[in-house]
């Protein structure tokens, strides 16, 4: 956006037609579009992918965040700890949610069977 501003004000500063200067209009107005043509396409292809990055890390730290301050203050309460497993673990979303219920039964269950044995 400077560069854009720049190569305007150049044009406006070289309007005086009574002397001849329209042809400093073509150069300043050009230096103009092409600064704004490329502050589009360094914001679109380069600046919004690592804003958009940047916007989903955050939202994941906020989310770790919530589900500690929630744990420390449920192990604080002496809540159950399969019950404090199944609250916390509904913070994340579904796929996430399967993985880790599905491993610790599965591991569980697993784990105990040689012991029976």
């Amino acid at each position: 956006m400077i560069g854009t501003l720049v190569g305007l004000i150049n044009m406006l500063k070289g309007m005086n037609l009574d002397e001849g200067g329209s042809s400093n209009i073509g150069p300043a107005m050009s230096v103009a579009l092409v600064t704004t043509f490329y502050g589009c396409i360094l914001a679109n292809v380069l600046f919004n992918p690592i804003a958009n990055k940047l916007n989903v890390r955050n939202e994941e730290e906020l989310l770790y965040k919530q589900v500690i301050i929630e744990g420390i203050l449920a192990i604080q309460a002496g809540d159950n700890p399969k019950f404090l497993k199944e609250k916390l673990v509904t913070y994340l979303a579904q796929k996430n949610r399967t993985k880790i219920l599905g491993a610790s039964e599965g591991g569980g269950a697993q784990a105990e069977a040689p012991a029976d044995k």
